[in-house]
């Protein structure tokens, strides 16, 4: 299934945009989120959100299949600091009938 980006999304990759660099840090398991040295730079539910969409629309395939549960829940056992309670409920979302 792909999936068409919208223009607001399209400029953010084009641009490769702070939110775009944020993904691409999520989707290849490459974030430091204490890397900034005033707070916690933990990753948010919109980069998720974002994330799957670059997924699905097959730009960005990454290292870890968001559509996928297991991978998912692995994803959030390795890196839970990564995360945000809403990026955290935004990334079990999906599975969640």
């Amino acid at each position: 299934m792909t999936m068409l980006l919208n223009p607001q999304a399209m400029q953010r990759v084009l641009t490769h945009s702070e939110e775009y660099r944020r993904v691409v840090g999520l989707l290849n398991e490459d974030w430091a989120p204490d890397a900034q040295p005033i707070y916690r730079n933990v990753l948010e539910a919109a980069d998720v959100h974002f994330a799957r969409q670059l997924q699905i629309a097959g730009l960005i395939s990454g290292t870890t299949d968001l559509n996928d549960y297991r991978a998912v829940n692995q994803l959030i056992m390795r890196h839970d600091q990564w995360f945000s309670a809403g990026a955290r409920q935004a990334l079990l979302d999906p599975f969640q009938d």
